[in-house]
């Protein structure tokens, strides 16, 4: 593709981030049209490591960093970190999550590079956020799951807090801190400086939950776990059929109504006990066990004929082989083509949204590490001797 009509064409953003939330960010900006420099150090970023693999090449980093450019530093080395200072320089975004303190033990906090050039957007990721107690201290999707209550309202009713099967605060703050970053970009085009932005998981997951942190706020509300069910709406969740399982969305009482007649249960559309969502709440086993009883003597296929006559939204629960079947996602364009060394032709997910006369999307396979080494030195104006000092130094490793 061209990248005449790329939202970010022109936009250099130097990659210092690792495994999942800063490279999504990046990957996100770079679907745009912006240039992507990442910045590894010689065992390249730890996502590279997680299986499977075709070669060296892991298929989840693969996904999060297409279109990108490797360069490999040793960051220990002064002359290491003078090169992702000329880097900066050059560029109009910098994207770190190190642990806090670290960029600036380098020499590379923002403080550090502003006077290099004040119009570098510098975004910085973390887990907890860089102040506070916890400010200093190392988490992980799952740790973060925990802390932030997450964790303890997912899972069955009585039984034990379950990790959501996605990293949704990895790939959620991925996602602001691409919003956050590029409404600096923003704001500079009328200010003319940059400015440091900061996410951390820990914000992502309360903004995710603004409205059940709300509840508590206000009431002292306290959620419960409730399996695949709503706090607030009933009947709305996933139940079991005579051969699998569906998804029932009735979210109104318009909804409700349909259900009941689809599965014969008119009668009880006139129950006081369910007369209304409130009543429902109230009232969730008793309103649940009808429909549980009626729904296991169904199976599926007709099931679901029948919930269109009748208007109610549904879903089975597909898995990612079913995922593809109805031209859904294909619909919207959400997957990109590309071809790599290792994996020949590929797909993967690209922008999950879309924009009007948008033209970027896939130009490169993700990188090894180091790939670009020399072409991205060169660029910002190192000369080829430099290039193979700091190469035979072990400074830089090129690909």
């Amino acid at each position: 593709m061209s990248d005449n009509k790329a939202p970010l064409a022109g936009i250099k953003v130097v990659d210092c981030s690792r495994v999942l939330a800063g490279p999504y960010c990046c990957e996100l900006l770079s679907l745009l049209g912006a240039e992507i420099i990442k910045v590894e150090n010689h065992s390249g970023d730890e996502g590279r490591m997680w299986p499977p693999h075709k070669g060296a090449m892991g298929s989840s980093f693969l996904g999060l960093n297409a279109n990108k450019r490797s360069i490999a530093v040793d960051l220990k080395a002064p002359a290491g970190v003078e090169i992702v200072r000329d880097l900066a320089r050059a560029a109009d975004v910098l994207v770190e999550n190190f642990k806090t303190g670290d960029m600036e033990r380098f020499g590379l906090g923002y403080d550090d590079l502003k006077p290099l050039n004040e119009k570098l957007v510098y975004t910085s990721v973390s887990a907890f956020g860089r102040r506070g107690p916890k400010g200093m201290g190392l988490g992980y999707e799952a740790l973060l799951q925990a802390y932030s209550g997450v964790m303890n309202i997912t899972g069955e009713p009585g039984g034990m807090p379950v990790r959501c099967g996605v990293s949704f605060l990895d790939m959620g703050t991925g996602v602001m801190s691409a919003l956050a970053t590029v409404t600096a970009l923003f704001r500079r085009e009328f200010t003319g400086a940059g400015g440091k932005v900061e996410t951390s998981l820990l914000g992502t997951s309360l903004g995710l939950m603004s409205n059940s942190i709300s509840n508590f706020l206000q009431h002292g509300f306290m959620p419960e776990r409730l399996g695949t069910a709503h706090p607030q709406v009933v009947p709305y969740q996933a139940y079991p059929t005579k051969d699998s399982f569906i998804f029932i969305a009735s979210g109104n009482q318009n909804l409700f109504e349909r259900l009941c007649r689809a599965l014969d249960l008119e009668a009880i559309i006139a129950d006081p006990r369910f007369k209304d969502n409130a009543s429902r709440v109230k009232h969730r086993e008793a309103v649940l066990k009808l429909i549980f009883d009626a729904l296991a003597q169904q199976e599926t296929e007709p099931l679901m004929i029948k919930l269109d006559h009748h208007g109610v939204p549904y879903s089975r629960v597909n898995n990612f082989e079913t995922l593809w079947e109805d031209g859904q996602v294909q619909a919207l364009g959400l997957l990109e083509q590309g071809n790599d060394p290792d994996y020949g032709d590929f797909e993967i997910m690209g922008l999950p949204f879309s924009l009007t006369d948008h033209d970027r999307g896939l130009t490169r396979t993700a990188p090894r590490i180091g790939e670009h080494s020399r072409e991205i030195l060169t660029e910002i104006g190192y000369q080829q001797q430099r290039i193979d000092a700091l190469i035979a130094d072990a400074v830089v490793l090129a690909g």
